[in-house]
């Protein structure tokens, strides 16, 4: 079991992170990602409860309340009107992208952000960014909550095209150059998109044999609730052959932690975070395992179990893409060699300056928070 550090263990471990990220910069400046192989739209709203003229409109305030409510309406049909926050860059790829690159990363993103011709929104991704385009974006719908979001897409062409596709339409010659000039690949969102396994095979054949040096791999699943233990099963035997080859940390929420242990060990968790997560790294055959969740994150490698709470945030600007920039941060801790323990609070740092202003932050920003949490 990890034990929650205490305030003057918190404070120690975020000086000595901001001492290392003093001279972060000119360091990320030099390193390259390339990720793929998602891309949508985004509409983030909130569904409204009530309405009377001449006041603001109530919201359900979290997804449970939203639940009771249609259930209440049982038999019956119903109407709910939306209110648009925002027409946002969306998918793990873009997202994750986005936040590396406002971090100083140049990244390679290989996706669906439009084709022939890149989609608008997307002009809005971080100049950093490199775009490689096979597809048209699929658009999402994020209903959020207080305690969580509801994300109804729709994949348009993502569930069409394959490894094949990618090859056509970006080149492999150019697809081997993107990665074999990266210290770090991050493949993301194998949930959503139906061609993912077949995408992963041909990294695995056509890629990986062509690349010359110790290039890590970052991977997350997303929600793989809608998929069956079988593809979930192949998608954890590519990531074993994967990690044959490079250094691979897998990276799962909490709701993707669950669904694992239930397609591995056959029966639900009634586990603790941290009991999960040595359960799933003993299964898993990857060099670390990250799994984080609304309260705190929890990383296992070679060295051991950590743990870190997350930075609590009273009003959030935003909440879909969180995820993403938790991931962003941690990795770009990964790329500055910061141990597993550092690059758990820079994950939660990053997260939570984007929570707090709905953009993705800089360095400068993350530490300002970071400084801002020692005065606490």
């Amino acid at each position: 079991m990890t034990e929650h550090l205490d305030a003057s263990a918190k404070h120690s471990a975020i000086e000595s992170l901001l001492s290392r990220l003093e001279k972060a910069e000119h360091v990320l400046g030099t390193k390259k990602v390339t990720a793929g192989f998602d891309g949508f739209v985004d509409t983030i709203v909130r569904i409204i409860k009530k309405k009377k003229e001449g006041k603001s409109p109530t919201f359900f305030r979290s997804k449970e309340q939203f639940g009771e409510y249609i259930i209440e309406k049982e038999g019956t049909s119903f109407s709910l009107e939306l209110e648009e926050k925002s027409a946002r860059i969306g998918g793990n790829m873009p997202i994750l992208s986005h936040a590396l690159g406002s971090l100083g990363i140049q990244v390679n993103c290989i996706g669906a952000l439009g084709y022939p011709k890149t989609a608008p929104i997307f002009r809005k991704l971080s100049p950093r960014c490199h775009i490689y385009s096979f597809a048209d974006p699929g658009t999402s719908t994020a209903m959020e909550f207080e305690n969580g979001k509801i994300l109804l897409g729709q994949m348009g062409e993502l569930n069409a095209l394959g490894w094949k596709d990618v090859k056509e339409k970006i080149g492999l010659e150019t697809i081997i150059s993107l990665f074999r000039e990266s210290q770090l690949f991050c493949l993301v969102n194998w949930s959503e998109i139906l061609m993912s396994t077949d995408i992963w095979k041909g990294v695995l054949q056509d890629i990986l044999p062509n690349l010359e040096g110790a290039q890590s791999v970052f991977i997350d699943l997303s929600d793989c609730s809608q998929r069956s233990d079988e593809s979930i099963l192949e998608a954890l035997y590519l990531i074993r052959q994967i990690s044959r080859k490079r250094r691979v940390t897998l990276g799962l929420n909490k709701n993707e932690a669950n669904r694992l242990y239930e397609t591995l060990f056959k029966k639900k968790s009634k586990k603790e975070l941290d009991q999960i997560a040595e359960k799933l790294f003993s299964k898993l055959d990857v060099h670390g395992l990250v799994i984080h969740s609304s309260f705190e994150a929890i990383a296992l490698d070679n060295k051991g179990i950590h743990r870190f709470d997350t930075f609590f945030i009273e009003n959030p600007a935003i909440l879909t893409g969180a995820g993403d920039n938790f991931n962003a941060g941690f990795c770009t801790g990964q790329l500055l060699d910061l141990d597993t323990a550092q690059s758990l609070i820079l994950g939660h740092a990053v997260a939570a300056d984007f929570i707090q202003k709905g953009t993705s932050p800089h360095l400068f920003d993350v530490s300002r928070f970071l400084y801002e949490q020692l005065k606490k």
